[in-house]
């Protein structure tokens, strides 16, 4: 892969009143350094204050001028989620879900704005610890819901590996991402593919800290060389067996990618021998915000 860029929002006390978090900052960290180990080099972190809506927007709409084909994003969100009503009725539910920043509130309509700023061929990882999570990503049109109803639950997502995967030994063989229940059902303007792990459903709350301790135990440092599919069947157990009332999600949206939940989770390349540079915006170096 040419270039993969990663960045690492974490809140603990957002604007509106929310009970403050413990770990959320740290967790946004924390991920950065799982990026760093799975071969990342490219990395921002965006911790409490420096967390805007503006900062968000601007750094997702530069790494969509830079990314090409072949390229990927890997987005991590850790904090208090947000459960809207839904005022362009757009969401079958009739509730938006989102993140809560800094200075505000950023739903998932204003997310698939961002997604589809992206060039075919670009693959977007999201992993988002907070409430409702499984909703963060998309938007969930309810005409195109209404033509194109739910599939039964035994159905899987199928194809071929993309370049890279795990499965790539076989390439005539059929592949099952058998984790992916519902594939893509219209790409809604997103030219990229887009891959969520998320904390919960999007109607459910989740337990501060759970999902990311779970998933970053079961990666182990990088140990893990299980799929992202691999991944998500661990950690959602891992997590239910200590709160069966939160389930985490593994969802596509976007370009349709069958190869993409059957790679290495997290994996580019082996870890730079070099920790990336860190940097604040008048240029003295601190720990939160690395350079890419």
């Amino acid at each position: 892969m040419s270039r993969a860029v990663s960045i690492h929002i974490g809140v603990d006390r957002p604007h509106g009143g929310h009970v403050p978090l413990q770990s959320s900052e740290n967790n946004a960290w924390r991920m950065a350094c799982l990026a760093n180990q799975a071969g990342y080099e490219s990395l921002l972190v965006l911790r409490g204050r420096a967390a805007t809506r503006q900062a968000v927007h601007d750094v997702l709409t530069r790494v969509a001028g830079v990314l090409t084909a072949g390229t990927q994003l890997f987005l991590t969100f850790s904090g208090h989620g947000c459960e809207r009503h839904d005022h362009d009725a757009d969401e079958r539910s009739r509730k938006d879900q989102g993140w809560c920043l800094a200075d505000g509130e950023i739903v998932d309509d204003k997310l698939a704005g961002y997604w589809r700023l992206f060039e075919p061929g670009v693959r977007i990882l999201v992993v988002s610890e907070s409430c409702y999570s499984g909703g963060v990503i998309r938007e969930d049109d309810k005409d195109k819901r209404r033509a194109h109803p739910r599939p039964p639950a035994q159905t899987v997502y199928r194809g071929q590996p993309g370049p890279g995967g795990t499965a790539r030994s076989a390439p005539a063989a059929e592949y099952t991402a058998s984790c992916i229940g519902e594939p893509p059902r219209g790409n809604d303007g997103i030219r990229a593919s887009l891959l969520l792990l998320s904390a919960s459903c999007a109607d459910q709350p989740a337990q501060e800290g759970l999902f990311a301790r779970h998933l970053l135990a079961t990666w182990n440092e990088g140990a893990f060389r299980g799929t992202y599919c691999d991944l998500h069947r661990q950690v959602r157990d891992r997590v239910m067996s200590e709160r069966s009332s939160q389930d985490p999600q593994i969802l596509m949206i976007g370009a349709a990618d069958p190869g993409f939940p059957l790679e290495t989770a997290f994996h580019l390349a082996p870890p730079s021998t070099t920790p990336p540079v860190a940097y604040r915006a008048n240029g003295n170096p601190r720990k939160d915000v690395l350079h890419w």
